[in-house]
């Protein structure tokens, strides 16, 4: 079964949109917040950010690992009892964050 496939299920669950690629992560996570704001936040600059959004830069794992806890947390507000999709995004996180310790792993080679 495919992550698009996945993403499909789960927002089939609750109605919420799962975002299907970077720049949809980020400013899904970023919501309302202008992109001065959420650079700050993250610690990147604005302009990198909107390189992120655009897709015209690949956002480090440690800006995606952020976006994607924010955007659970959105999705798990929406859903406080739906408990399958509550375990879908802890995996998705699991997943993000072993993926982070695997390139700092590789990048210390």
């Amino acid at each position: 079964m495919s992550l698009l496939h996945i993403s499909a299920l789960i927002a089939q669950m609750n109605g919420f949109r799962f975002p299907t690629s970077q720049g949809e992560l980020i400013r899904t996570a970023r919501a309302d917040a202008t992109q001065a704001v959420f650079a700050k936040l993250l610690g990147v600059d604005r302009s990198c950010l909107s390189r992120y959004e655009s897709e015209a830069l690949g956002a480090p794992t440690s800006v995606l690992n952020h976006c994607l806890k924010v955007v659970a947390q959105q999705a798990a507000n929406d859903t406080e009892q739906d408990t399958d999709l509550q375990r879908a995004l802890r995996h998705a996180q699991s997943t993000v964050t072993a993926l982070e310790t695997l390139e700092v792993s590789l990048s210390k080679r």
